[in-house]
């Protein structure tokens, strides 16, 4: 299953951090080449204690000697204490030419991974595509001829649990072919959905009880979606059926508890479209 990525360790070191005097603002520039397509974030950076804040990015992708795309990139998410940047080319959308991908954290203890593509050839080219994969990230993966954005749900933080309670299901992403916007390909990968849900399945066994502290709730909630992204729904709701009667599905206060979860499960499934009948 997916997990936070390593950048949000950093996010507590800035929450409970206290920031020393202002230091002077310095220049900060970041830099990638690939061939002909290169890839600037310049602007400047100002260092504290636990973090740093940036103004004045701007973000320049060239074709050999062709400016392709030349814009601002900071607004508050970008840019803000303790926001963190990468740059990186890479083949993600099957053209001739790498795009330019720019990562960034937007700080704080749960959010946000964000992903901005940058088109660089054929008629999309200075284009942009992006993504907020909230606090879950990316991998990447190459799967027959197409770049996957091997994430997961993020939707599923809190919503039946704590955060750290909580399960995110199989969720995979790709840019469309038209080079307009990222789409979910989840049902191309059903082999990582397998895998996601058997692995959820596992922590459902592990986790469920009847003792105050026994809380099962997030992992089964992802466990059925996927299981509803498999076309297995009727296995998730006997299995909630079976959970909310041996009393595995209560857990601590604040969620709804027994069969209160299992009305509250299938009403989220609907509504992030993983019951569609």
């Amino acid at each position: 299953m997916i997990r936070l990525l390593a950048l949000a360790a950093t996010a507590a070191a800035v929450l409970t951090g206290s920031a020393s005097a202002a230091s002077p603002w310095k220049s900060y520039t970041i830099t990638k080449q690939a061939g002909p397509i290169s890839v600037s974030l310049s602007g400047e950076r100002q260092p504290e204690s636990y973090g740093a804040d940036f103004r004045d990015l701007q973000l320049v992708v060239k074709d050999g000697s062709k400016t392709v795309y030349d814009h601002p990139y900071c607004n508050p998410e970008r840019c803000s204490f303790g926001t963190q940047h990468g740059l990186k080319l890479q083949n993600v959308w099957g053209g001739s030419l790498d795009e330019v991908i720019v990562s960034n954290y937007t700080g704080g203890a749960h959010c946000c991974f964000q992903t901005l593509v940058v088109l660089v050839d054929g008629p999309r080219a200075g284009k942009t595509v992006s993504a907020d994969w909230g606090d879950i990230g990316y991998q990447g993966q190459v799967h027959d001829g197409t770049f996957d954005f091997v994430s997961a749900d993020d939707r599923f933080a809190y919503e039946f649990t704590s955060f750290a309670g909580s399960g995110f299901p199989m969720m995979v992403e790709a840019i469309n072919p038209a080079g307009t916007a990222f789409t979910d390909v989840t049902k191309t990968r059903l082999d990582l959905v397998r895998k996601d849900a058997a692995s959820y399945w596992k922590s459902y066994l592990a986790d469920r009880g009847t003792g105050p502290n026994d809380d099962a709730r997030g992992v089964f909630a992802a466990w059925c979606a996927d299981e509803y992204t498999l076309g297995l729904g009727a296995m998730c709701q006997t299995e909630l059926a079976s959970g909310v009667k041996a009393g595995y599905l209560n857990g601590f206060p604040g969620w709804p508890r027994g069969p209160k979860f299992a009305t509250a499960l299938e009403k989220f499934l609907r509504q992030t479209g993983y019951i569609t009948s």
